[in-house]
């Protein structure tokens, strides 16, 4: 029986290798840990129950990018994911390092509305120990999924839960989610040793010390091997050779292809601190592929379908994303690399941005689809940032994670998850908020 397509039809080679003598680390399906983020309200509107949420039909009108058009962008790409390592040391200014301790003078609670003291903020700000700064300045490398905190402690804080959006999931202490393989620049210690603050190509922020490893010139060496996997299904759990779980692997996680061993390299911990390479391969095809795959038809319906129907996660809490981590996980295995959050996605990506500014919502309508690429473009306003897929009814249709459909109370009807919808979703509710619908907020359209 012939194969179904395959994203990376040559990935055949490295799933399909004769079997080993020798047990060996492999990625396989898995799945994230579910947790309380599973649990909240997902409500449905019009738009979920009348658009099919699958972005299969959608895919059928993007144009397909140029195979020299893609290498373009994944030269970049690549050159910005290691950037971190080009650093002799930390380059952030006075005002990005300490931006944080804003929020110990503002009234923040716990989880279930429990005011934090003044106190425990000037612990953290103690912990965080920034007379050190500089003092390792050493590139590194995360060896399995984690985050990136505002302040070295895993402890969460929130505005008023009471108050709609201020409470669980937007743990302001979470700044960011980082990949297994994500190559880091460390600058100092917690005064605890427990932490390492550090920077990504796309945040910066604290990592814990188990979750990283030093990089020495010949691994980095070794490790930016040219050719490079990325996850394309989401999810995946990658084993040891010993059958120990390493790390969840969501799509859009990367590896370097050993092309003499025909593995994926992975970076582990060794007694010292520092990180070794390891190599694995895939149970079965379309787990991973080499980047950049083709941005075509089948490949967009197979990535965009996975990324929808995921809970709401503020900066990639448990294991979830926010809206501007889906597009960026989006287009990251068609090799456009995308900046970390919505403002940075619109003005500093390597897209055109277009302003939608001064035009009333039929205008902007309008404007989307005459200029919008389907499945190519973003439609940002300040805080979201969504996926452009193409028209249906004659008017944009979107995929994004969304928290919620504002309402004139102040509340919101919450959907905490990613769908598909129009630029109105939510306009059948009664008393929807109209000044604050996604088309009349809409701020400019960013094309690839």
């Amino acid at each position: 029986m012939r194969l179904k397509k395959t994203i990376f039809t040559t990935i055949i080679l490295f799933a399909t290798l004769s079997t080993s003598l020798f047990a060996e680390s492999t990625l396989t399906t898995g799945g994230r840990d579910k947790s309380d983020i599973d649990n909240m309200p997902s409500n449905e509107i019009r738009d979920t129950l009348e658009i099919p949420q699958d972005p299969t039909e959608f895919s059928k009108q993007a144009e397909p990018m140029s195979r020299e058009e893609q290498l373009d962008y994944d030269a970049r790409y690549n050159e910005k994911y290691f950037g971190p390592w080009q650093l002799t040391e930390m380059d952030l200014t006075k005002g990005e390092k300490t931006w944080q301790f804003m929020f110990a003078k503002r009234k923040m609670y716990r989880r279930y509305n429990e005011k934090i003291p003044k106190q425990w903020f000037q612990e953290q700000i103690k912990n965080s120990n920034f007379d050190n700064y500089n003092s390792i300045s050493k590139p590194a490398i995360t060896v399995k999924h984690t985050n990136i905190k505002l302040y070295p402690t895993d402890e969460e804080f929130y505005y008023n839960s009471n108050r709609v959006g201020e409470g669980f999931p937007f743990d302001y202490n979470q700044n960011s989610s980082a990949y297994i393989n994500t190559p880091i620049f460390v600058s100092h210690y917690s005064l605890d040793k427990k932490w390492v603050y550090a920077k990504t190509a796309f945040a910066f922020g604290w990592i814990k010390v188990e979750d990283m490893a030093f990089v020495t010139p010949k691994f980095k060496e070794q490790f930016q091997s040219g050719s490079y996997g990325i996850a394309t299904t989401d999810n995946l759990h990658l084993y040891s050779d010993d059958n120990q779980l390493i790390s969840l692997v969501k799509l859009g996680s990367i590896f370097p292809i050993d092309k003499v061993a025909r593995r994926y390299m992975y970076a582990k911990k060794g007694a010292d601190g520092y990180a070794k390479i390891e190599r694995f391969k895939p149970s079965t095809v379309n787990l991973i592929a080499k980047k950049p795959i083709k941005f075509n038809q089948f490949n967009i319906a197979y990535i965009g379908k996975q990324l929808v129907d995921e809970p709401y996660g503020w900066g990639g809490k448990l294991e979830t994303r926010d809206c501007s981590t889906l597009t960026r996980d989006f287009f990251a295995p068609f090799g456009v690399y995308l900046p970390r959050n919505s403002s940075q996605q619109a003005h500093e990506s390597d897209g055109v941005y277009m302003s939608l500014e001064g035009l009333n919502k039929e205008e902007k309508a309008a404007t989307i689809m005459a200029y919008g690429r389907p499945c190519r473009s973003l439609l940002f306003v300040k805080g979201h940032i969504t996926l452009y897929l193409g028209q249906k009814d004659n008017e944009p249709i979107i995929m994004h994670n969304f928290w919620g459909v504002r309402l004139k109370n102040g509340k919101k009807h919450i959907l905490g998850r990613s769908v598909i919808t129009t630029t109105e979703p939510g306009r059948e509710i009664a008393n929807v908020k109209e000044k604050s619908k996604l088309i009349n907020t809409f701020q400019g359209l960013v094309n690839f």
